[in-house]
């Protein structure tokens, strides 16, 4: 169990996020990823992922044990493109300094397992291969593993943290932390995470907290990130949002492998996305392109081409524009792509 203490100063500055974005989802991803006895939610995805290629690659082992952290090297970022930058720029001494805090870590939780592997990630002699491989296999493997779920994934990511922000407005900071899900408990000023004895005690001192809901969390280990980058950052808590098999199968269940394929085959891998990423709601240019983890001229491309094809129709509300399926895209996207593009 972890205990956080609160101040009046850390109760001020706590708030809610609606997700740490693609790239955070991809890294809690490949912690779940790598157990051997994955939550019951997550049996069939870990089943489905662990016969992807890029899920065999040798960095995946750097995500074991769910102590490596590099969430707050590269900030919150909207889209995997934005944290991958900044990944890429983060100065090589705060990696290694990650990389061998989580190997401390993997020691003290599991003195009995095999050495931590990847020790020498931050290594400026090896660095600038390395990071790229690094980031060739998360680019990869996201695309395989996390990018299909990823309209569903936000979409259940936003509306947890509308209904948390809620709370907040409403009610205050105490009711918000009051209302998070088991596992997590408020004695004021302290906050409980996890059962058993206690493993730490995290003191924000006057940083605050920045709670985010995640759908690929499912750690283990109770921990909480502190920036080593800026000292003033707020400390960082993920919580669950996927607690049972019917929350998982809300996000993570596959569309049929012969639709999505022959929607894929007829419009493209990524405008198929799109597609679905707009059945999940009405959404505008800056949404569509959060859903799809790419950038927004991208997603004002494929909308645009979308419309073209008479599958989405596109309305001004102000200085926005909003897109909703058309009855053709709701029937192509509904399963029968193949009659639609016939007619």
């Amino acid at each position: 169990m972890l205990r956080i203490h609160f101040t009046r100063e850390d109760l001020a500055k706590t708030r809610v996020a609606t997700t740490w974005g693609p790239l955070g989802e991809t890294f809690f991803s490949l912690m779940t990823l790598q157990r051997h006895d994955p939550p019951p939610a997550f049996a069939g995805w870990h089943r489905r992922t662990h016969g992807i290629p890029a899920a065999r690659h040798p960095a995946a082992a750097l995500f074991r044990d769910e102590v490596l952290d590099l969430f707050t090297l590269t900030g919150r970022a909207a889209s995997l493109e934005e944290g991958m930058e900044a990944l890429r720029a983060a100065h090589p001494r705060h990696v290694e300094a990650e990389i061998v805090g989580a190997g401390e870590s993997h020691a003290r939780y599991f003195p009995h397992a095999p050495a931590w592997s990847g020790a020498d990630w931050g290594d400026p002699a090896h660095d600038r291969a390395d990071r790229q491989s690094l980031l060739d296999f998360i680019d990869a493997y996201h695309r395989a593993a996390v990018l299909p779920h990823w309209p569903r994934v936000l979409a259940r990511l936003q509306a947890e943290q509308t209904s948390y922000a809620r709370i907040l407005a409403e009610h205050g900071v105490e009711a918000m932390l009051s209302a998070l899900p088991p596992g997590f408990r408020w004695r004021p000023p302290v906050l409980e995470v996890g059962r058993g004895k206690s493993v730490g005690e995290s003191r924000p001192a006057g940083r605050g907290l920045t709670l985010v809901p995640s759908v690929f969390c499912q750690t283990r280990l109770v921990s909480n990130f502190v920036s080593a980058v800026d000292p003033q950052a707020p400390v960082l808590l993920f919580f669950p949002v996927v607690r049972t098999i019917a929350d998982a199968a809300a996000v993570l269940t596959p569309r049929g492998t012969a639709e999505l394929r022959a929607l894929e085959s007829l419009l493209g891998r990524t405008r198929a996305r799109a597609l679905d990423a707009i059945g999940q709601g009405p959404c505008t240019t800056g949404r569509l392109a959060q859903r799809l983890s790419v950038s927004p001229a991208s997603a004002s491309e494929h909308a645009t081409v979308l419309r073209k094809a008479g599958l989405i129709t596109t309305t001004r509300h102000g200085s926005a524009v909003l897109h909703s399926l058309t009855p053709l895209g709701t029937t192509m996207l509904n399963g029968t792509p193949s009659s639609a593009g016939s007619a």
